[in-house]
């Protein structure tokens, strides 16, 4: 099974219950979920992307947005203007460089926030979503830490719990306690694997579940939603092979806008 087709699914199936609003996502596995949840389960957000909202009637892409992911741009608005309506529902299914045990999350810094090792694009829509949720897609020790060097948002203090999606787990925060609880891992896993993997203490549900493995529907779903296989950009951790799989998405991306283009000036004439 590819991760990320579970970890698509995954997201899939949590949405699919949120109330009708937008949800602003980064990870492309992540949008390829949203965008199943809407295609087969009757999801009710109404899908962005990064950096603004679209109307989404296309397929997920890295640079011809306009032409391949966003098919409506007269429905384009930018990030400010969404955060300006603070009335209307809206989540934010971030993927912050780290978050911590104590439900903080850092897209700022890393290191001595004076003279950082590492600066980021910054807090965004971390701090004035009303809902955040966190993808982390591969489930690894760096970026789920003990405390995030920076802190740029919490979800300690927000109604709806904020749950955190990766490829082995789904967690979900508890006020309560002050704790992330593992909810569902992966059915290849265990609790103790999650763990290892995590460097903050989480507690485990008394009625923790597998995750559901994505059924030839779902993948026949996907892979129309994305035929070039962005999604799978989130789990290529070597540079070179990354930089290889983003040049071929650019090439096929380019043939797919020079059709349109050419079947746009047909219609024309």
């Amino acid at each position: 099974m590819q991760k990320a087709d579970r970890l698509a699914w995954t997201v899939a199936r949590y949405v699919a219950d949120m109330p009708r609003g937008t949800v602003f996502v980064a990870a492309p596995s992540a949008i390829a979920g949203v965008r199943v949840s809407q295609e087969l389960l009757g999801c009710q957000l109404a899908l962005c992307g990064r950096g603004g909202g679209y109307d989404v009637r296309g397929i997920l892409s890295l640079h011809a947005r306009h032409w391949l992911f966003n098919q409506r741009p007269r429905a384009y608005i930018t990030l400010p203007d969404v955060f300006e309506t603070t009335s209307e529902p809206h989540a934010l299914l971030a993927t912050p460089a780290q978050v911590d045990g104590a439900g903080n999350a850092n897209l700022s810094t890393i290191g001595d926030y004076r003279s950082p090792k590492v600066a980021f694009g910054g807090t965004r829509g971390l701090a004035d979503a009303r809902s955040v949720h966190f993808v982390i897609p591969l489930h690894n020790a760096r970026q789920l830490v003990e405390r995030v060097g920076f802190i740029s948002s919490s979800v300690r203090s927000r109604s709806q719990p904020a749950l955190l999606f990766t490829e082995l787990a789904v967690m979900r925060w508890s006020a309560a306690d002050s704790v992330w609880t593992l909810e569902a891992a992966a059915s290849d896993t265990t609790p103790a694997e999650v763990q290892r993997r995590t460097d903050f203490r989480f507690e485990i549900s008394p009625t923790l579940t597998s995750l559901e493995e994505p059924t030839p529907r779902v993948l026949h779903a996907l892979d129309l939603i994305d035929p070039l296989g962005v999604r799978h950009l989130d789990f290529i951790t070597d540079r070179e092979a990354a930089w290889t799989t983003m040049q071929r998405i650019y090439r096929e991306e380019s043939v797919l806008v020079q059709q349109q283009l050419s079947s746009s000036w047909r219609q024309t004439q």
